[in-house]
């Protein structure tokens, strides 16, 4: 990223005095389409993507009850098309499987993407598409691949909005042991929005080493480079804990207890990606397709 910078005069993720959220400061952060900035695996990976990454994360990984909050806003510089690019990752901390959750940004809207849900399919020869930062070399770690992908629409394209603070507060139970008491909860601007009770975690595979078998938090910008477009955000209040008064929304506006008391219908994807089809057979198939959707 250093060197990116240096040679096109650029600050790709830095502290800014204005806009805030709250407070004297917040995070700018900005990714071009023509560059690959990270990890040099990024830039070429073995499945044929080039990578743009431009990421703050938690120094800890967790397991069990969290809540975290996260704020952000679109500049009116920000390319929206139909490539999602990822602005939060709930990642595993073995680098090889995958993330469980990406928010992500498209000209659909606000997507919370889950790819944990059904586990993962095992493909024992390994494929360019799991864990495709990794060498072809390393074939136990190109193994672990999700067996589906949910997309909930959080906030529709039409109604996403520039220049606006969006407020989320995410409260996950983390247990892949009593995968029954797994949960995903998401409020925007003190809103509930989405419930889901299903697999959180990835569940321990034979072989895996199992102080890695936990989340990390990820912020910042992630996406293809393909379509050479410009994404920038701000990024503000974030914040964790085991419990929602550790997350400080007093200082925003909001009540823990008012927010926890709300209710709504468990959340059902507008789309559902078959994804163990695509790794067995490389063809796209879809469990569930919203008739809005592309």
């Amino acid at each position: 990223m250093k060197k990116y910078e240096i040679e096109n005069n650029i600050k790709l993720f830095q502290v800014v005095s204005e806009p805030t959220r709250y407070g004297n400061t917040s995070f700018f952060i900005q990714a071009p389409g023509d560059g690959c900035y990270n990890r040099p695996s990024d830039c070429n990976r073995t499945n044929g993507e080039r990578q743009k990454r431009v990421e703050a994360k938690y120094n800890k990984s967790f397991i069990g009850m969290v809540w975290v909050s996260y704020s952000f806003m679109i500049p009116n510089s920000y390319e929206l098309n139909d490539t999602r690019k990822a602005i939060v990752q709930f990642h595993s901390d073995y680098d090889y499987c995958g993330p469980m959750f990406l928010l992500q940004l498209e000209d659909d809207g606000l997507i919370w993407t889950h790819e944990s849900g059904a586990g993962h399919v095992i493909i024992p020869e390994g494929t360019d598409d799991c864990a495709a930062g990794s060498d072809k070399k390393n074939t136990h770690k190109r193994k672990y691949c999700e067996a589906r992908m949910d997309s909930y629409q959080l906030i529709a394209g039409e109604q996403l909005e520039r220049n606006v603070w969006y407020d989320l507060v995410f409260n996950i139970n983390f247990d892949n042991k009593k995968l029954d008491r797994a949960f995903h909860k998401i409020w925007i601007n003190g809103e509930l929005v989405h419930e889901r009770h299903n697999q959180t975690l990835w569940e321990y595979q034979s072989g895996l080493p199992k102080e890695f078998m936990k989340a990390t938090f990820n912020f910042g910008i992630y996406g293809s480079t393909k379509d050479k477009s410009y994404q920038a955000i701000y990024a503000d209040e974030v914040h964790f804990g085991r419990t929602c008064d550790k997350l400080l929304l007093d200082m925003l506006g909001y009540d823990c207890e008012q927010i926890q008391a709300q209710e709504i219908n468990e959340s059902e994807p507008f789309v559902i990606e078959d994804r163990a089809a695509y790794h067995t057979t490389g063809k796209v198939k879809y469990i569930k397709e919203s008739p809005s959707w592309r």
